[in-house]
């Protein structure tokens, strides 16, 4: 049998003993808390890492993209630029080469107008020469051919020459006015003028009239010969 001492003794070592289980399942279990504490931290710190990893790697195939689709909206831009200045120079090359033929076309039908024309002219001048030669022919066939008329006029008495022996003289006239003239009438000048003219003039003034031969109108038949005079063989 065990003394009351003893026996306070041992329950106050079962006591202790408890207390110092209890404290060290305590603290065990704070451990334990602790430990779960970390890991749950190291597994939202991992979580998280991986979606920023995950959110960096999407962020970045996103800006590939946008890169990628700029960058083929700029090529796809510069590529319509280009086909569209390329269609451009196409059309202006083409207006301009309308342009070109057109211009041509019109200078080839100048040319041809010209040239035409100068056929034309040239053909109108042609006719009117074979006109002229054909008109002068006839006028020297008709006029060697039809009858000389007798010379009355200057120094041909009747027909006959009258002290010239080539004939060069004066032909009559071929027309006559039938008006006879008439001298006109001059004031006599005052005494001052005649003075003043008759210390003028050196000359004596000669009044001598001139007597003409008989004149005689000759019309020929045809207009060729208007005002001519032939010359009797």
């Amino acid at each position: 049998n065990l003394s009351p001492w003893e026996e306070w003794f041992i329950g106050k070592e079962k006591e202790l003993r408890a207390r110092l289980q209890a404290r060290a399942a305590e603290e065990m279990n704070i451990q334990l808390e602790k430990m779960k504490q970390k890991q749950e931290c190291e597994r939202r710190k991992r979580i998280a890492e991986e979606k920023h990893k995950e959110w960096v790697q999407k962020k970045r195939e996103e800006e590939r993209r946008e890169r990628e689709r700029k960058l083929t909206k700029e090529m796809a831009e510069k590529a319509t630029r280009e086909l569209e200045k390329m269609q451009l120079q196409e059309k202006s090359q083409e207006k301009y080469n309308e342009w070109l033929k057109k211009k041509r076309a019109e200078e080839a039908e100048k040319k041809k107008k010209e040239k035409e024309k100068e056929k034309e002219r040239e053909a109108e001048l042609q006719e009117k020469k074979a006109r002229s030669e054909k008109i002068f022919k006839e006028w020297l066939h008709n006029a060697r051919n039809k009858p000389r008329p007798v010379l009355y006029g200057y120094g041909f008495p009747r027909g006959k020459s009258a002290g010239c022996a080539d004939g060069h003289l004066y032909p009559a006239p071929a027309y006559c006015n039938p008006i006879p003239w008439k001298p006109v009438h001059v004031p006599p000048p005052k005494e001052d003028n005649v003075l003043t003219v008759k210390k003028k003039s050196k000359r004596p003034v000669s009044c001598q009239s001139r007597v003409s031969s008989p004149m005689v109108i000759y019309k020929p038949k045809d207009n060729l010969c208007v005002g001519s005079l032939c010359r009797k063989q």
